[in-house]
């Protein structure tokens, strides 16, 4: 599905950017006021290039606000891994013996912290 919605909107974009490309070959003439020469390009590369540019740094600002959830998302899968590791060796244990899980009686006699057996 993303692969035709990628090609739904690739390929007319790709045709418009060209057919604009080919229609404005004119060579322009700019000279930029803090830097000495002149450069003469093609219109279509006047405004392509800043768009390309423009594109790429909000790729990068995007790229980089993701960051704190690309590592917290790391750590939730280390997390993840780690139980399923400890249910893995939970369920491989044996079960318990019934002398080792005898609940108490009424009668028997428990000793609170700070008291004495006696």
């Amino acid at each position: 599905m993303k692969t035709v919605i990628g090609i739904v909107v690739f390929v007319p974009l790709a045709v418009i950017v060209g057919v604009f490309a080919v229609e404005n070959r004119t060579p322009i003439t700019l000279e930029i006021w803090p830097f000495d020469g002149v450069q003469t390009m093609w219109a279509s590369l006047w405004v392509l290039i800043p768009l390309a540019v423009g594109i790429l740094f909000g790729m990068a600002v995007a790229w980089l606000s993701g960051t704190g959830w690309r590592r917290r998302a790391r750590r939730a899968e280390r997390r993840v891994e780690r139980l399923e590791h400890d249910a893995e060796e939970f369920a491989d244990r044996p079960p318990a013996t019934p002398s080792s899980t005898r609940i108490p009686s009424a009668g028997d006699r428990i000793a609170l912290p700070g008291q004495g057996r006696g």
